[in-house]
């Protein structure tokens, strides 16, 4: 199995293979932890979108669970590894960057997956918010874990988690820490699981993240002075019963969604 330490460090030796800081690369090394992040779906018969196979541990787990993988690897030199030592009817290996591959090939009903790199978790994120995938099964830090269950004008509360709230529901899975991976992060990681809601409303995922992102621009001013330049603000705020003075993180998901609703009438 590929989810073991052995197995990580005698591809990584034998490959002459070291870890890309820059890439965020650190590599699972716990078959459970991996196991449960691609067994919390049923995934048989499914089109998995997987940002950053790295070694394939996770891609091995995921093509075991009967899906059918388009994995995306920036890293040339893994990219080649997986080509070698990693061969299925049901994988097809993609060299690029996540953030700026054609995704046009994918079914509506594809689910992303994935063990983030720390350094662009927001930006991969915002990234399949706009591509609006059936589901998501992530692994990220902790810290981003918990933006997708924050609150109104908690410190960790933005445009993420209001639209990520908005389309999905999620479920937190478990905590790995750090001994989880070689090397091994300076930080706590967490399972998320991501089902698309019955009732995510129609907008598009991209066009609400750039209104939410506009609207907390900077925390601290209020909605009004991060809209300046919106027509008829003032009224659209006093008929959704709300002050002036309020500020953009102070705006449940669902006010977000109204309020872009009315000044997009």
């Amino acid at each position: 199995m590929r989810g073991t330490r052995t197995f990580v460090e005698q591809a990584l030796l034998r490959e002459d293979l070291l870890p890309n800081k820059n890439l965020g690369q650190n590599f699972c090394v716990d078959e459970k932890v991996l196991r449960r992040l691609a067994t919390a779906l049923p995934l048989g018969g499914r089109t998995v979108l997987e940002i950053g196979p790295g070694l394939g541990s996770l891609t091995e787990q995921l093509l075991d669970a009967g899906a059918t993988v388009y994995a995306v690897e920036k890293d040339g030199r893994l990219y080649a590894f997986l080509q070698r030592d990693l061969a299925s009817d049901r994988l097809t290996l993609i060299h690029g960057d996540c953030l700026r591959t054609d995704y046009s090939f994918l079914p509506p009903d594809f689910i992303a997956a994935g063990n983030l790199p720390y350094c662009i978790t927001t930006d991969i994120v915002t990234m399949l918010l706009a591509l609006r995938p059936a589901a998501m099964l992530l692994m990220v830090q902790r810290e981003a874990a918990e933006r997708f269950f924050a609150r109104p004008a908690q410190k960790n509360y933005g445009p993420v988690t209001m639209v990520s709230q908005l389309y999905y529901s999620a479920a937190l899975l478990g905590e790995v820490p750090p001994g989880a991976y070689l090397p091994p992060p300076t930080v706590t990681s967490a399972l998320v699981r991501l089902e698309l809601r019955p009732d995510a409303p129609r907008e598009s995922t991209g066009s609400l993240i750039k209104f939410a992102a506009a609207c907390l621009r900077m925390r601290r001013k209020t909605l009004y002075n991060n809209l300046t330049e919106t027509p008829d603000l003032r009224s659209v705020l006093l008929k959704m019963g709300l002050p002036e003075t309020v500020r953009g993180e102070a705006l449940t998901p669902e006010q977000l969604l109204e309020l872009y609703r009315r000044l997009n009438a």
